[in-house]
This record gives structure tokens, sequence and C-alpha cells, in this order.
């Protein structure tokens, strides 16, 4: 089946710092880089570097066509990816001397996505097919109601959390990926046990795929709870960690494996991801995911 993925195109900026910066203060950065990046092109990308069927629907500016062009050069089809005329959405990305990282986004052609577009690209789309979802572009209650109603399987990462989260449409969702933070958010419960059961209450035809960094992911579905311990990393840059995650759970389920393999095969390729800097340019190859797989046996 195909992943359709109505997603954010951003170039992220990184700075490499001693610590983030706090309030009032000045600093200077060891390191700049730009790399690809937004949830949405990372996550298209690790869906097809996992091998699915990916079409990106979005829009960029004309200073955005390489971004364009890396989509294309991962088997991505980008039919669907419009020249607006705005500048491309972008990321200003603190990154400290342990990994992690602080960002700032800027939506720019991102957040031109409406309505119509979005109904004319789901009109090439068929009942079974994958609908993938993060929370950088506008019209995400839109096209939960609409890929829903066609009979697309949605899959959303509402990521990053914020106020425009519409619960009332994670109901309509196949499956939700979040991690601790944004599940304290959505069910005001504060432990993993606590969220899943709160989660499975309020929402209990959506399965949910709770994230947990180094102590892995825990799947909730159907009346079973499957767990995935995190795979052994030494991480440089965490960022686009968690799109990798949901890019290759989508396309696993898209080509029909099991739940239990879908969490497998993503935990490796987030974990491999954190061994590079960048988003977009961290994300593994099938072939380097299956390497940690077999060395982590």
């Amino acid at each position: 089946m195909k992943i359709l993925n109505f997603g954010s195109c951003n170039i992220d900026y990184v700075y490499k710092l001693e610590r983030f910066v706090s309030a009032g203060e000045t600093v200077s950065a060891k390191e700049l880089s730009e790399h690809a990046g937004g949830k949405g092109l990372n996550q298209s990308i690790a869906a097809g570097r996992a091998g699915g069927e990916v079409y990106h629907a979005g829009n960029i500016g004309s200073d955005g066509l390489s971004l364009k062009k890396l989509l294309e050069d991962n088997g991505i089809h980008t039919e669907y990816l419009r020249i607006a005329p705005e500048r491309t959405g972008h990321a200003i990305i603190q990154l400290d001397k342990n990994g992690e990282n602080c960002i700032i986004v800027y939506s720019g052609a991102n957040g031109l996505l409406n309505e119509r577009q979005i109904d004319e690209i789901l009109a090439d789309f068929s009942a079974g097919d994958i609908c993938m979802l993060q929370n950088e572009t506008p019209c995400t209650s839109y096209v939960i109601e609409a890929a829903h109603k066609a009979g697309l399987r949605v899959i959303w990462n509402p990521s990053p959390m914020n106020e425009a989260v519409d619960r009332n449409k994670l109901a309509l969702c196949s499956c939700v990926l979040i991690n601790q933070t944004e599940g304290q958010y959505l069910t005001g419960k504060n432990t993993p046990g606590e969220i899943i059961r709160r989660f499975a209450a309020l929402y209990p035809q959506t399965e949910l795929v709770l994230t947990l960094g180094s102590s892995g992911s825990i799947y909730s579905g159907g009346g079973r709870q499957i767990r995935q311990a995190a795979f052994r990393a030494e991480p440089v840059d965490t960022t686009g960690a968690g799109d990798t995650f949901t890019g290759y759970f989508a396309a696993c389920l898209s080509k029909g494996e099991t739940i239990e393999e879908a969490l497998r095969v993503a935990s490796a390729a987030a974990a491999v991801s954190t061994e590079q800097l960048g988003a977009a340019n961290s994300i593994p190859t099938i072939a380097q995911v299956n390497e940690r797989l077999r060395t982590a046996q």
C-alpha cells in the first residue's frame, strides 16, 4: 500500500554550543552547519529508505528545490510537493555538548497548505493506504477527518505538541505515536503505565506507540501491549530520531509486517540516526538498520 505524507520541509541551521542559551544571554557558537529537515521531510525519507512507496505532499519555496531533489533521490514521489510564492520553512537548532537539541521553527511555505490542495491530493489515494502526519503544517484536523472518511489509515505523530493539536481527532486515527512528554500533555498522566491506560480509556479504537528514549517503546492496542527495548547507540545528535522511528514504523506497516517487527526495525533505525549530526542526512538506510539488527543479536 502507498504512504501519503502531508508534511513539512525545512532547511535546518544547526548551531553547536557548549550549552543552551538562557534568557538575556549571548553566546558564541562553536560551529554552524546547514541541513535538510522538517519533520515531514524526515519522516518521508525514513519511510522511503525503509522500502515504503511514499508520496510527499506540501509546499516549498523556490529556495528549497534542493529538498525536492533530496526526496526524489530517496525514491519519494514529489508530484504533490508544490512550489509556493514564499520562503521555504526553516529551523534554528541549538545542539549542546551532550547531543540534546532545542529548536525554533518558522513555517514559511509549509503554512500555505490548504483544504482545496488536500482534497485534490486525497482524491488520488484509496482505502487502505496510509496517511502519515505530524504537526508542522496547517489543516491537520481537516486532513485527519478527510483521510479517515476516505478509508485511509491515519498514522499521526502530533509533534511539536501545542494548542493546535485537536484531541477530538485522535479517535479518527489508526495509530498515534507520541513521547512521554506528549503523552503527559494529552492525558494529564505522568508515568508510562498511566499514560497508556488513560489514552486507551479516552480513545479505545486508536492504537498507541509511546516512545521512551533509552527506555525503548511500548505499543498498546487491541487489548495487548508490546514492549520494545532501545538499541544501544553512541549519540551525538538526537535531532530527527523520532521522525526516523515514525517513518520506519509506517513503512513496515505498509509492507504488511507485524507490529513486533515494525517496533524492532523502527527502534534500531532511530538508534542509528542519533550517531550522526543533522536530521534528514542522519536517517539510516535499510542496509544500515539490518546491520544494527544483526550485530545486536
